[in-house]
Protein backbone atom coordinates (compact mmCIF):
# COMPACT_ATOMS: atom_id res chain seq x y z
CA UNK A 1 0.00 0.00 0.00
CA UNK A 2 1.56 3.47 -0.96
CA UNK A 3 1.98 5.49 1.55
CA UNK A 4 1.35 9.39 1.54
CA UNK A 5 1.25 12.27 3.68
CA UNK A 6 -0.67 15.69 2.79
CA UNK A 7 0.67 18.91 4.45
CA UNK A 8 -2.02 21.37 3.79
CA UNK A 9 -1.29 25.46 4.71
CA UNK A 10 -4.70 27.36 5.38
CA UNK A 11 -5.65 31.01 5.69
CA UNK A 12 -8.33 33.42 5.63
CA UNK A 13 -7.89 37.06 6.36
CA UNK A 14 -11.02 36.97 8.95
CA UNK A 15 -9.88 33.84 10.95
CA UNK A 16 -12.80 32.16 9.36
CA UNK A 17 -13.62 28.72 7.84
CA UNK A 18 -14.74 28.55 4.17
CA UNK A 19 -17.03 25.36 3.16
CA UNK A 20 -14.24 24.92 0.26
CA UNK A 21 -11.61 23.92 2.80
CA UNK A 22 -13.72 21.38 4.42
CA UNK A 23 -15.17 20.02 1.50
CA UNK A 24 -11.02 19.68 0.08
CA UNK A 25 -9.96 18.13 2.70
CA UNK A 26 -12.58 15.61 3.34
CA UNK A 27 -12.27 14.71 -0.74
CA UNK A 28 -8.91 14.42 -0.31
CA UNK A 29 -8.92 12.56 3.03
CA UNK A 30 -8.97 8.60 1.45
CA UNK A 31 -5.85 9.41 -0.39
CA UNK A 32 -3.44 10.11 2.40
CA UNK A 33 -2.59 8.02 5.33
CA UNK A 34 -1.77 11.16 7.23
CA UNK A 35 -2.88 14.62 6.67
CA UNK A 36 -1.30 17.87 8.87
CA UNK A 37 -3.38 20.94 8.78
CA UNK A 38 -1.03 24.28 9.69
CA UNK A 39 -3.48 26.96 9.97
CA UNK A 40 -2.02 30.63 9.71
CA UNK A 41 -5.52 32.00 10.93
CA UNK A 42 -7.07 31.73 14.23
CA UNK A 43 -9.31 29.35 13.95
CA UNK A 44 -12.59 29.10 16.12
CA UNK A 45 -13.16 25.59 18.80
CA UNK A 46 -16.39 25.18 15.92
CA UNK A 47 -14.39 25.46 12.83
CA UNK A 48 -11.63 23.50 14.16
CA UNK A 49 -14.03 20.42 14.99
CA UNK A 50 -15.58 20.77 11.41
CA UNK A 51 -11.77 20.38 9.74
CA UNK A 52 -10.73 16.86 8.59
CA UNK A 53 -7.06 16.02 10.17
CA UNK A 54 -4.90 13.96 11.56
CA UNK A 55 -2.46 17.10 13.44
CA UNK A 56 -3.52 20.42 13.61
CA UNK A 57 -0.65 23.18 13.52
CA UNK A 58 -1.62 26.78 14.77
CA UNK A 59 0.68 29.03 13.44
CA UNK A 60 1.37 33.09 13.14
CA UNK A 61 0.33 34.63 10.21
CA UNK A 62 4.14 35.01 9.04
CA UNK A 63 6.36 33.61 5.89
CA UNK A 64 3.43 32.93 3.69
CA UNK A 65 2.84 29.01 2.66
CA UNK A 66 6.25 28.15 2.72
CA UNK A 67 7.19 28.70 6.08
CA UNK A 68 4.06 27.16 7.09
CA UNK A 69 4.69 24.39 4.87
CA UNK A 70 8.34 24.60 6.63
CA UNK A 71 6.97 24.34 10.37
CA UNK A 72 5.07 21.26 9.38
CA UNK A 73 7.75 19.40 7.96
CA UNK A 74 9.43 19.95 11.24
CA UNK A 75 6.58 18.75 13.28
CA UNK A 76 6.48 15.50 11.61
CA UNK A 77 10.59 15.19 11.66
CA UNK A 78 12.70 13.98 8.51
CA UNK A 79 13.07 10.24 10.19
CA UNK A 80 8.95 9.41 9.94
CA UNK A 81 8.44 11.78 6.47
CA UNK A 82 11.13 9.39 4.81
CA UNK A 83 8.81 6.40 5.47
CA UNK A 84 6.57 7.84 3.64
CA UNK A 85 6.27 7.16 -0.63
CA UNK A 86 5.26 11.02 -1.15
CA UNK A 87 4.57 14.08 0.33
CA UNK A 88 1.93 16.51 -0.99
CA UNK A 89 1.90 20.15 -0.08
CA UNK A 90 -1.10 21.98 -0.86
CA UNK A 91 -2.86 25.47 0.10
CA UNK A 92 -6.24 26.37 0.07
CA UNK A 93 -6.07 29.07 -2.55
CA UNK A 94 -8.21 26.82 -4.99
CA UNK A 95 -11.70 25.57 -5.51
CA UNK A 96 -11.72 21.72 -5.98
CA UNK A 97 -10.71 18.99 -6.27
CA UNK A 98 -13.37 19.14 -9.26
CA UNK A 99 -12.31 15.75 -10.33
CA UNK A 100 -10.95 12.43 -8.78
CA UNK A 101 -7.86 12.87 -7.70
CA UNK A 102 -7.08 9.40 -7.37
CA UNK A 103 -5.99 8.26 -10.77
CA UNK A 104 -3.78 10.79 -10.91
CA UNK A 105 -1.64 9.54 -7.87
CA UNK A 106 -1.80 5.98 -9.12
CA UNK A 107 -1.17 6.88 -12.73
CA UNK A 108 2.07 9.23 -11.50
CA UNK A 109 3.39 6.68 -9.49
CA UNK A 110 3.47 4.27 -11.73
CA UNK A 111 5.72 6.33 -14.08
CA UNK A 112 7.60 6.42 -11.50
CA UNK A 113 7.79 10.23 -12.06
CA UNK A 114 9.88 12.29 -9.41
CA UNK A 115 7.34 15.49 -8.66
CA UNK A 116 4.04 16.41 -10.30
CA UNK A 117 1.75 19.22 -9.70
CA UNK A 118 -1.37 20.80 -10.78
CA UNK A 119 0.18 23.51 -13.36
CA UNK A 120 3.53 24.62 -14.59
CA UNK A 121 4.62 28.62 -15.55
CA UNK A 122 6.87 28.23 -18.47
CA UNK A 123 9.90 30.53 -18.31
CA UNK A 124 10.06 33.97 -18.45
CA UNK A 125 12.81 37.25 -18.65
CA UNK A 126 12.07 37.63 -14.93
CA UNK A 127 11.31 33.99 -13.17
CA UNK A 128 12.22 30.28 -14.72
CA UNK A 129 9.96 27.43 -15.21
CA UNK A 130 8.47 25.86 -12.40
CA UNK A 131 5.08 24.00 -10.64
CA UNK A 132 2.98 26.00 -9.27
CA UNK A 133 2.95 25.63 -5.22
CA UNK A 134 -0.81 25.85 -4.45
CA UNK A 135 0.01 21.61 -5.19
CA UNK A 136 2.60 19.40 -5.58
CA UNK A 137 3.69 16.19 -5.29
CA UNK A 138 7.34 14.97 -4.57
CA UNK A 139 7.76 11.51 -4.51
CA UNK A 140 10.34 9.09 -2.43
CA UNK A 141 13.39 9.55 -4.26
CA UNK A 142 13.05 13.74 -3.78
CA UNK A 143 11.70 13.21 -0.08
CA UNK A 144 15.47 11.53 0.84
CA UNK A 145 17.55 13.83 -0.94
CA UNK A 146 19.96 16.06 0.78
CA UNK A 147 18.93 18.78 -1.60
CA UNK A 148 14.97 18.53 -0.80
CA UNK A 149 16.04 18.36 3.21
CA UNK A 150 18.34 21.34 3.02
CA UNK A 151 15.65 23.31 1.27
CA UNK A 152 13.46 22.80 3.88
CA UNK A 153 15.35 23.34 6.81
CA UNK A 154 16.44 26.97 5.53
CA UNK A 155 12.99 28.34 4.90
CA UNK A 156 13.38 31.62 6.25
CA UNK A 157 10.43 33.88 7.19
CA UNK A 158 10.00 36.62 3.88
CA UNK A 159 7.53 39.23 4.39
CA UNK A 160 7.58 40.04 0.40
CA UNK A 161 5.32 37.36 -1.56
CA UNK A 162 7.40 38.06 -4.71
CA UNK A 163 10.56 37.25 -2.46
CA UNK A 164 8.98 34.16 -2.07
CA UNK A 165 8.40 33.11 -5.20
CA UNK A 166 11.70 33.76 -6.78
CA UNK A 167 13.51 31.90 -3.97
CA UNK A 168 11.45 28.94 -2.76
CA UNK A 169 8.56 28.38 -5.27
CA UNK A 170 10.20 29.04 -8.53
CA UNK A 171 13.80 27.72 -7.19
CA UNK A 172 12.75 24.16 -5.84
CA UNK A 173 12.22 22.99 -9.14
CA UNK A 174 15.08 24.74 -11.13
CA UNK A 175 17.48 23.15 -8.46
CA UNK A 176 15.71 19.11 -8.55
CA UNK A 177 16.08 19.30 -12.45
CA UNK A 178 19.09 20.45 -12.59
CA UNK A 179 19.76 17.29 -10.04
CA UNK A 180 18.01 15.06 -12.76
CA UNK A 181 14.83 14.87 -11.36
CA UNK A 182 11.86 14.46 -13.82
CA UNK A 183 8.25 16.25 -13.09
CA UNK A 184 5.01 16.87 -14.99
CA UNK A 185 1.94 18.59 -14.25
CA UNK A 186 -1.47 17.72 -15.31
CA UNK A 187 -2.08 20.73 -17.83
CA UNK A 188 1.67 21.74 -19.27
CA UNK A 189 1.21 25.31 -19.89
CA UNK A 190 4.62 25.83 -21.45
CA UNK A 191 3.94 25.01 -25.17
CA UNK A 192 0.26 26.11 -24.70
CA UNK A 193 -0.41 29.27 -26.84
CA UNK A 194 -0.66 32.43 -24.97
CA UNK A 195 -1.28 35.11 -27.69
CA UNK A 196 -4.15 37.67 -26.48
CA UNK A 197 -3.20 36.76 -22.36
CA UNK A 198 -1.97 39.74 -20.51
CA UNK A 199 0.38 37.05 -18.55
CA UNK A 200 1.63 33.66 -19.47
CA UNK A 201 -0.02 32.03 -15.96
CA UNK A 202 -2.80 29.78 -17.34
CA UNK A 203 -3.60 29.06 -13.50
CA UNK A 204 -4.56 32.82 -13.04
CA UNK A 205 -5.25 34.26 -16.20
CA UNK A 206 -7.20 31.85 -18.27
CA UNK A 207 -9.61 30.05 -16.20
CA UNK A 208 -11.32 28.89 -19.32
CA UNK A 209 -8.83 26.98 -20.63
CA UNK A 210 -8.12 25.69 -16.71
CA UNK A 211 -12.17 24.62 -17.06
CA UNK A 212 -11.98 23.33 -20.54
CA UNK A 213 -9.04 20.63 -19.68
CA UNK A 214 -10.71 19.82 -16.95
CA UNK A 215 -8.04 20.64 -14.69
CA UNK A 216 -9.32 19.47 -11.04
CA UNK A 217 -8.73 22.83 -9.39
CA UNK A 218 -9.84 26.21 -10.10
CA UNK A 219 -7.52 29.03 -8.61
CA UNK A 220 -9.91 31.75 -6.59
CA UNK A 221 -7.83 34.83 -7.82
CA UNK A 222 -8.72 34.07 -11.34
CA UNK A 223 -12.30 33.92 -10.70
CA UNK A 224 -11.91 37.29 -8.59
CA UNK A 225 -9.78 38.54 -11.67
CA UNK A 226 -12.57 37.82 -14.93
CA UNK A 227 -15.29 38.52 -13.47
CA UNK A 228 -17.59 39.39 -16.16
CA UNK A 229 -16.25 35.73 -17.47
CA UNK A 230 -16.77 34.20 -14.34
CA UNK A 231 -20.80 33.43 -15.07
CA UNK A 232 -20.18 31.31 -18.49
CA UNK A 233 -16.78 29.38 -16.79
CA UNK A 234 -19.04 28.09 -13.66
CA UNK A 235 -21.95 27.35 -15.59
CA UNK A 236 -19.54 25.42 -17.93
CA UNK A 237 -17.67 23.92 -15.08
CA UNK A 238 -21.28 22.94 -13.71
CA UNK A 239 -22.06 20.76 -16.84
CA UNK A 240 -19.06 19.23 -16.64
CA UNK A 241 -18.07 18.27 -12.53
CA UNK A 242 -20.00 17.18 -9.48
CA UNK A 243 -18.58 20.19 -7.60
CA UNK A 244 -20.90 22.08 -5.59
CA UNK A 245 -20.52 25.42 -7.38
CA UNK A 246 -22.56 26.94 -4.80
CA UNK A 247 -19.36 26.73 -2.44
CA UNK A 248 -17.58 28.85 -4.69
CA UNK A 249 -20.52 31.85 -4.92
CA UNK A 250 -20.35 31.71 -1.03
CA UNK A 251 -16.57 31.46 -0.37
CA UNK A 252 -16.36 34.97 -2.55
CA UNK A 253 -19.39 36.57 -1.22
CA UNK A 254 -17.80 35.59 2.04
CA UNK A 255 -14.52 36.63 1.94
CA UNK A 256 -13.09 38.01 -1.36
CA UNK A 257 -15.90 40.19 -2.70
CA UNK A 258 -18.69 43.11 -2.01
CA UNK A 259 -21.69 40.66 -1.85
CA UNK A 260 -23.51 42.39 -5.54
CA UNK A 261 -20.93 41.87 -7.72
CA UNK A 262 -22.60 41.12 -11.20
CA UNK A 263 -21.95 37.30 -11.06
CA UNK A 264 -23.06 36.91 -7.52
CA UNK A 265 -26.06 38.51 -7.80
CA UNK A 266 -26.66 36.01 -10.58
CA UNK A 267 -26.80 33.50 -7.80
CA UNK A 268 -29.38 35.36 -5.57
CA UNK A 269 -32.87 34.67 -6.55
CA UNK A 270 -34.03 32.92 -3.46
CA UNK A 271 -35.91 29.48 -4.86
CA UNK A 272 -39.18 29.18 -3.10
CA UNK A 273 -39.74 25.88 -4.86
CA UNK A 274 -36.66 24.37 -2.45
CA UNK A 275 -38.24 22.79 0.10
CA UNK A 276 -36.54 23.57 3.42
CA UNK A 277 -37.17 22.50 6.96
CA UNK A 278 -40.06 24.35 8.79
CA UNK A 279 -38.45 26.74 10.69
CA UNK A 280 -39.75 26.09 14.16
CA UNK A 281 -38.76 29.21 16.39
CA UNK A 282 -40.94 32.19 17.00
CA UNK A 283 -40.89 35.19 14.49
CA UNK A 284 -41.10 38.59 15.18
CA UNK A 285 -43.43 40.73 12.45
CA UNK A 286 -43.07 44.63 12.29
CA UNK A 287 -45.76 46.55 10.45
CA UNK A 288 -45.26 50.21 10.87
CA UNK A 289 -48.84 51.50 10.38
CA UNK A 290 -48.79 55.32 9.17
CA UNK A 291 -51.57 54.63 7.05
CA UNK A 292 -54.07 52.46 8.77
CA UNK A 293 -56.67 52.28 5.84
CA UNK A 294 -54.03 50.19 4.40
CA UNK A 295 -53.85 47.44 7.28
CA UNK A 296 -56.17 45.03 5.43
CA UNK A 297 -53.47 44.49 2.84
CA UNK A 298 -51.26 43.12 5.28
CA UNK A 299 -53.73 41.52 7.72
CA UNK A 300 -55.27 39.46 5.25
CA UNK A 301 -51.69 38.03 4.42
CA UNK A 302 -50.68 37.63 8.12
CA UNK A 303 -53.74 35.36 8.87
CA UNK A 304 -52.45 32.55 5.96
CA UNK A 305 -49.34 32.48 7.73
CA UNK A 306 -48.59 28.24 9.09
CA UNK A 307 -45.61 29.11 10.99
CA UNK A 308 -45.34 30.81 14.51
CA UNK A 309 -44.92 34.51 14.91
CA UNK A 310 -45.30 37.35 17.50
CA UNK A 311 -47.15 40.48 15.81
CA UNK A 312 -45.87 44.24 16.81
CA UNK A 313 -47.45 47.39 15.38
CA UNK A 314 -46.25 50.96 15.35
CA UNK A 315 -47.41 54.06 14.88
CA UNK A 316 -47.41 57.88 15.01
CA UNK A 317 -50.47 59.15 17.27
CA UNK A 318 -52.42 57.22 19.58
CA UNK A 319 -55.63 58.48 17.60
CA UNK A 320 -54.12 55.67 15.34
CA UNK A 321 -54.38 52.30 18.02
CA UNK A 322 -58.49 52.51 17.99
CA UNK A 323 -58.01 51.90 14.26
CA UNK A 324 -55.71 49.06 14.43
CA UNK A 325 -57.67 47.38 17.32
CA UNK A 326 -60.72 47.06 15.35
CA UNK A 327 -58.72 46.09 12.15
CA UNK A 328 -57.05 43.16 14.40
CA UNK A 329 -60.45 42.23 15.65
CA UNK A 330 -61.56 41.75 12.21
CA UNK A 331 -58.61 39.61 11.21
CA UNK A 332 -58.75 37.38 14.68
CA UNK A 333 -55.18 38.75 14.83
CA UNK A 334 -53.39 39.81 18.35
CA UNK A 335 -50.33 42.42 18.34
CA UNK A 336 -48.97 44.99 20.89
CA UNK A 337 -48.83 48.35 19.52
CA UNK A 338 -46.44 50.99 20.51
CA UNK A 339 -47.22 54.77 19.52
CA UNK A 340 -43.56 55.75 18.37
CA UNK A 341 -44.05 59.40 17.14
CA UNK A 342 -43.60 60.32 13.56
CA UNK A 343 -40.13 60.77 13.06
CA UNK A 344 -38.05 58.13 11.33
CA UNK A 345 -40.65 56.68 9.03
CA UNK A 346 -40.69 52.71 9.85
CA UNK A 347 -37.09 52.43 10.25
CA UNK A 348 -36.63 54.00 13.49
CA UNK A 349 -39.83 52.53 14.88
CA UNK A 350 -38.35 49.39 14.19
CA UNK A 351 -35.13 50.46 15.96
CA UNK A 352 -37.14 50.99 18.91
CA UNK A 353 -38.66 48.07 19.46
CA UNK A 354 -34.46 46.43 19.95
CA UNK A 355 -35.05 45.19 23.84
CA UNK A 356 -38.21 43.55 21.87
CA UNK A 357 -36.94 42.14 18.67
CA UNK A 358 -33.37 41.11 19.95
CA UNK A 359 -35.32 37.99 21.42
CA UNK A 360 -36.46 36.82 17.70
CA UNK A 361 -34.08 34.71 15.53
CA UNK A 362 -35.63 36.18 12.60
CA UNK A 363 -37.79 39.28 11.97
CA UNK A 364 -40.29 40.38 8.91
CA UNK A 365 -40.02 44.64 8.62
CA UNK A 366 -42.92 46.18 6.94
CA UNK A 367 -45.00 49.38 6.49
CA UNK A 368 -48.26 50.93 5.47
CA UNK A 369 -45.93 52.55 2.38
CA UNK A 370 -47.96 55.64 0.00
CA UNK A 371 -46.18 58.54 -1.96
CA UNK A 372 -47.81 61.98 -1.58
CA UNK A 373 -46.70 62.78 -5.34
CA UNK A 374 -48.39 59.74 -7.27
CA UNK A 375 -49.55 57.14 -5.13
CA UNK A 376 -50.80 55.22 -7.77
CA UNK A 377 -47.94 55.33 -9.76
CA UNK A 378 -44.89 55.04 -7.40
CA UNK A 379 -46.78 54.57 -3.79
CA UNK A 380 -49.14 51.78 -4.35
CA UNK A 381 -47.35 49.98 -7.38
CA UNK A 382 -44.22 49.73 -5.34
CA UNK A 383 -45.71 48.27 -1.90
CA UNK A 384 -47.92 46.02 -3.80
CA UNK A 385 -44.74 44.61 -5.21
CA UNK A 386 -43.07 44.16 -2.19
CA UNK A 387 -45.75 42.61 -0.54
CA UNK A 388 -45.95 40.13 -3.44
CA UNK A 389 -42.37 39.59 -3.34
CA UNK A 390 -42.12 39.36 0.59
CA UNK A 391 -45.73 39.40 2.29
CA UNK A 392 -47.51 36.63 -0.14
CA UNK A 393 -44.60 34.35 -0.50
CA UNK A 394 -43.31 34.37 3.70
CA UNK A 395 -44.48 30.75 4.84
CA UNK A 396 -41.54 29.35 1.81
CA UNK A 397 -39.51 32.52 2.78
CA UNK A 398 -39.50 31.79 6.80
CA UNK A 399 -38.72 28.23 5.97
CA UNK A 400 -35.48 29.37 4.14
CA UNK A 401 -34.29 30.46 7.29
CA UNK A 402 -33.54 26.60 8.59
CA UNK A 403 -30.61 27.82 6.77
CA UNK A 404 -28.12 29.05 9.43
CA UNK A 405 -26.29 31.15 6.81
CA UNK A 406 -29.50 32.97 5.66
CA UNK A 407 -28.82 36.27 6.71
CA UNK A 408 -31.49 38.53 4.83
CA UNK A 409 -34.26 38.23 2.02
CA UNK A 410 -34.82 41.39 0.18
CA UNK A 411 -37.00 42.24 -2.49
CA UNK A 412 -36.17 42.47 -6.13
CA UNK A 413 -36.26 45.82 -7.98
CA UNK A 414 -40.50 46.92 -8.00
CA UNK A 415 -41.92 47.47 -11.59
CA UNK A 416 -41.87 50.90 -11.08
CA UNK A 417 -38.42 51.22 -11.10
CA UNK A 418 -37.45 48.94 -13.90
CA UNK A 419 -39.05 51.61 -16.27
CA UNK A 420 -37.98 54.48 -14.77
CA UNK A 421 -34.39 55.31 -14.37
CA UNK A 422 -34.93 57.60 -10.61
CA UNK A 423 -31.96 55.24 -8.66
CA UNK A 424 -28.29 56.42 -10.50
CA UNK A 425 -25.33 56.91 -10.04
CA UNK A 426 -25.73 60.78 -9.44
CA UNK A 427 -28.50 60.42 -7.13
CA UNK A 428 -26.90 57.45 -5.32
CA UNK A 429 -23.84 59.57 -4.88
CA UNK A 430 -25.44 61.60 -2.58
CA UNK A 431 -26.00 59.00 -0.35
CA UNK A 432 -22.55 57.03 -0.02
CA UNK A 433 -20.74 59.82 2.12
CA UNK A 434 -23.95 59.02 4.41
CA UNK A 435 -23.50 55.09 3.69
CA UNK A 436 -19.68 55.52 4.72
CA UNK A 437 -20.33 57.89 8.28
CA UNK A 438 -23.41 54.76 9.32
CA UNK A 439 -20.72 51.99 8.55
CA UNK A 440 -18.37 53.94 10.52
CA UNK A 441 -20.50 54.79 13.69
CA UNK A 442 -21.65 50.75 13.62
CA UNK A 443 -17.33 49.58 13.43
CA UNK A 444 -17.91 47.06 11.14
CA UNK A 445 -14.73 44.93 10.72
CA UNK A 446 -14.97 44.41 7.12
CA UNK A 447 -13.73 47.63 4.85
CA UNK A 448 -15.82 48.95 2.43
CA UNK A 449 -15.92 52.85 0.69
CA UNK A 450 -19.28 53.17 -0.61
CA UNK A 451 -18.14 56.05 -2.75
CA UNK A 452 -16.05 54.01 -4.80
CA UNK A 453 -19.40 51.35 -5.62
CA UNK A 454 -21.52 53.71 -8.16
CA UNK A 455 -24.86 52.31 -7.71
CA UNK A 456 -26.01 49.57 -4.11
CA UNK A 457 -28.56 46.54 -4.13
CA UNK A 458 -30.31 48.02 -1.64
CA UNK A 459 -33.62 47.11 0.21
CA UNK A 460 -36.63 48.61 -1.18
CA UNK A 461 -38.63 50.20 1.13
CA UNK A 462 -36.72 49.02 3.90
CA UNK A 463 -38.94 45.97 3.61
CA UNK A 464 -37.37 42.58 4.00
CA UNK A 465 -36.98 39.18 6.47
CA UNK A 466 -34.00 39.08 8.20
CA UNK A 467 -31.94 37.61 11.26
CA UNK A 468 -31.34 39.62 14.18
CA UNK A 469 -27.52 38.77 14.44
CA UNK A 470 -27.37 40.18 10.55
CA UNK A 471 -28.10 43.44 11.45
CA UNK A 472 -27.08 43.60 14.94
CA UNK A 473 -25.24 46.39 14.66
CA UNK A 474 -28.24 48.74 13.47
CA UNK A 475 -29.63 48.21 16.03
CA UNK A 476 -27.14 48.54 18.68
CA UNK A 477 -26.42 52.18 17.25
CA UNK A 478 -29.38 53.08 19.41
CA UNK A 479 -30.44 56.24 17.12
CA UNK A 480 -32.66 58.60 18.22
CA UNK A 481 -35.15 61.29 16.80
CA UNK A 482 -32.27 63.66 16.99
CA UNK A 483 -30.05 61.55 14.01
CA UNK A 484 -33.01 61.66 11.17
CA UNK A 485 -33.98 65.00 9.48
CA UNK A 486 -37.19 66.93 9.77
CA UNK A 487 -39.88 65.71 7.43
CA UNK A 488 -39.54 66.62 4.07
CA UNK A 489 -36.67 64.07 4.26
CA UNK A 490 -33.52 65.08 1.65
CA UNK A 491 -32.21 62.61 -0.52
CA UNK A 492 -29.99 61.44 1.04
CA UNK A 493 -31.17 61.13 4.60
CA UNK A 494 -29.43 58.08 7.33
CA UNK A 495 -32.65 56.39 6.64
CA UNK A 496 -31.66 56.34 2.84
CA UNK A 497 -28.28 55.11 3.83
CA UNK A 498 -29.65 52.42 6.33
CA UNK A 499 -32.10 51.26 2.79
CA UNK A 500 -28.98 50.35 1.27
CA UNK A 501 -26.97 49.41 3.58
CA UNK A 502 -28.79 46.53 4.89
CA UNK A 503 -27.25 43.47 2.34
CA UNK A 504 -23.67 45.29 3.01
CA UNK A 505 -23.75 44.91 7.20
CA UNK A 506 -25.78 41.61 6.91
CA UNK A 507 -22.27 40.74 4.53
CA UNK A 508 -19.87 42.20 6.99
CA UNK A 509 -21.67 39.31 9.42
CA UNK A 510 -20.36 36.68 6.82
CA UNK A 511 -24.25 36.18 6.09
CA UNK A 512 -25.59 35.18 2.66
CA UNK A 513 -28.18 37.18 1.35
CA UNK A 514 -31.14 36.24 -0.96
CA UNK A 515 -33.37 38.38 -3.59
CA UNK A 516 -37.16 37.28 -3.92
CA UNK A 517 -38.08 37.38 -7.30
CA UNK A 518 -40.61 40.04 -8.88
CA UNK A 519 -43.26 38.41 -10.18
CA UNK A 520 -44.17 40.46 -13.11
CA UNK A 521 -41.52 38.91 -15.63
CA UNK A 522 -39.58 42.14 -17.52
CA UNK A 523 -37.33 41.51 -19.84
CA UNK A 524 -34.03 42.59 -19.41
CA UNK A 525 -33.95 44.70 -22.68
CA UNK A 526 -36.80 46.98 -20.60
CA UNK A 527 -33.69 47.88 -17.99
CA UNK A 528 -31.41 48.37 -21.36
CA UNK A 529 -33.75 51.12 -22.96
CA UNK A 530 -34.54 52.78 -19.51
CA UNK A 531 -30.85 53.33 -18.78
CA UNK A 532 -29.94 53.89 -22.47
CA UNK A 533 -32.50 56.44 -23.33
CA UNK A 534 -31.75 59.86 -24.46
CA UNK A 535 -31.97 62.35 -22.22
CA UNK A 536 -29.70 64.92 -24.03
CA UNK A 537 -32.00 67.48 -23.30
CA UNK A 538 -31.99 66.94 -19.76
CA UNK A 539 -29.59 68.60 -17.26
CA UNK A 540 -29.89 65.79 -14.88
CA UNK A 541 -27.25 66.58 -13.10
CA UNK A 542 -29.19 70.21 -12.39
CA UNK A 543 -31.81 67.82 -10.56
CA UNK A 544 -31.66 66.56 -7.23
CA UNK A 545 -33.24 62.89 -6.47
CA UNK A 546 -36.62 64.65 -5.40
CA UNK A 547 -37.03 66.69 -8.13
CA UNK A 548 -36.13 64.44 -10.54
CA UNK A 549 -38.71 62.15 -9.06
CA UNK A 550 -41.29 64.66 -9.82
CA UNK A 551 -40.24 65.52 -13.43
CA UNK A 552 -40.82 61.63 -14.27
CA UNK A 553 -43.95 61.61 -12.55
CA UNK A 554 -45.56 64.69 -14.88
CA UNK A 555 -43.85 63.25 -17.58
CA UNK A 556 -46.36 60.35 -16.93
CA UNK A 557 -49.00 62.34 -16.03
CA UNK A 558 -49.06 63.93 -19.03
CA UNK A 559 -48.34 61.03 -21.52
CA UNK A 560 -52.06 59.20 -19.48
CA UNK A 561 -53.67 62.75 -19.90
CA UNK A 562 -54.11 63.37 -16.27
CA UNK A 563 -52.62 66.56 -16.06
CA UNK A 564 -51.75 69.54 -19.17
Amino acid sequence: MTRRILFYVHFNKYNKLSDHVVFQLNEMRLLFEKIIVVSNSQLSPNDLSRLTYDEFIQRKNSGFDFAAWSDGIEHVGWEELIKFDSVTLMNDTCFGPLYDMQPYYENYEAEAVDFWGITNHRETKTISEHIQSYFVVYHKKIIESNLFQSFWENIEILSDVQEVIVNYETSLTSELIKMGYQYKTILDTVSLPISGMLHPDFSYWNPSVIVKEKVPFLKIKAVQAFKDMTPLVLSELERQSDYPIKQIYTHMSSFVEYPDEKYLLADSYLNLRDIKDKFVKPVAIHLHAFYTDLLVEFFEQFVRYEFQYDLFITTDIYEKRAEIERELAEFKLRAQIFVTGNVGRDVLPMLKLKDILSAYEVIGHFHTKKSKEADFLVGESWRKDLIDMLVKPANQIVSQFSNPKLGLVIADIPTFFRYNEIVNATNEAQIAPHMNELWERMALDKVVDFTQLSTFVMSYGTFGWFRYDALHQLFDLNLTESDVPNEPLPQNSILHAIERSLIYISWNNFYEFKISQNVMRLTPFIDVKTMNKNTSQIDWNSLGGRKALKYLIKKILIRLKLVK
